[in-house]
């Protein structure tokens, strides 16, 4: 039951990674939108990310910060995967464009519309932050709440990392999900 209210707050992701994602193209065009939805995509984000935040601490919970987004993202499928990681390396680069372009900041056109450059910047950080959160989610819904954190053969639990039980010492199987 608690595992179909991950659906609404997938819906939600993926609902912001597309207004991000139209936004972002608009913005390659010159063509702005309102401050209306630029606030609302950048306040959006928090709501999102407190349960995305404390799902992962789950997940993740005593993996090494390297194996983190390993595990967050091992039980959503490989494009998903992909999307995410790039959408993270494609607002890295976009951000020191973003950056370069703007200096120390333009000011708003007139009539109150942000200029496309700022939406520019802003929504490749929306399509990372929605991306990560909509993949985090799909791994906590097909996962299972239940099964968020690993157990060994005894209950225990155990980082998804580890080999042998730190409770008890009984051998943990690899999981092929995070090979």
């Amino acid at each position: 039951m608690t595992q179909l209210l991950l659906l609404p707050l997938m819906i939600y992701a993926a609902c912001g990674l597309v207004l991000s994602l139209a936004t972002h193209i608009l913005s390659l065009f010159g063509v702005g939108v309102g401050a209306t939805l630029f606030y609302v995509l950048h306040i959006g984000i928090f709501p999102l990310w407190i349960p995305v935040v404390l799902l992962s601490m789950k997940m993740a919970g005593g993996t090494s910060r390297k194996d983190f987004w390993k595990v967050a993202l091992s039980g959503c499928p490989p494009w998903m995967q992909y999307m995410t990681r790039g959408f993270f390396i494609y607002a890295i680069v976009n951000f020191a464009i973003f950056f370069v372009l703007t200096g120390h900041g333009p000011a708003k056109q007139p009539g109150g519309d942000l200029p496309a450059v700022v939406l520019h910047g802003f929504s490749g950080h929306w399509m990372a932050f929605y991306s990560a959160g909509l993949a985090v989610l799909t791994t906590a819904y097909r996962r299972g709440l239940s099964n968020l954190q690993r157990h060994c053969p005894f209950g225990h639990d155990v980082s998804w990392g580890d080999k042998f039980c730190p409770t008890c010492g009984a051998s943990i199987p690899a999981d092929p999900s995070l090979s």
